[in-house]
């Protein structure tokens, strides 16, 4: 009984060892000039993923602010908290939207981004003037 415990508990770390990077690619970030900006709030929970084996939430009720925007559409960052996305790292990370679809995540210390894994995924949002 102990030698499986240790094999399954030897397997775990070794999957996680071996987790894949988030798949990202440099792009320019232009802040907005003059804030406020507009905020959003995600009407209901969204699931996404940027790489295998890690999801996130994308949680309703939650408020984002938009800050700038880069090539890949607008970037919003969460209001009152951090949200990360991870890999064999963990990044911080704000959406960034084409519209309603998010695209992706903007990766403010690495100044990249990183995409969806699957197609973009069209948020229910409620759009907020600041």
């Amino acid at each position: 009984m102990v030698r499986r415990g240790f094999a399954a508990t030897l397997t775990a770390v070794a999957l996680v060892a071996c987790a894949p990077e988030v798949s990202r690619r440099p792009t320019s970030f232009t802040p907005l000039a003059d804030p406020p900006a507009e905020t959003i709030e995600v009407l209901q929970d969204q699931k996404v993923s940027v790489g295998l084996g890690y999801d996130r939430v994308v949680r309703r009720g939650t408020p984002w602010t938009r800050i700038g925007r880069c090539a890949e559409g607008d970037v919003y960052r969460p209001v009152g908290r951090v949200f990360t996305v991870e890999g064999a790292h963990v990044h911080e990370a704000y959406l960034v939207l084409a519209g309603d679809r998010l695209v992706g995540f903007y990766l403010p210390v690495e100044h990249a981004f990183a995409p969806v894994r699957d197609a973009p995924i069209t948020l229910s949002i409620r759009r907020r003037p600041s």
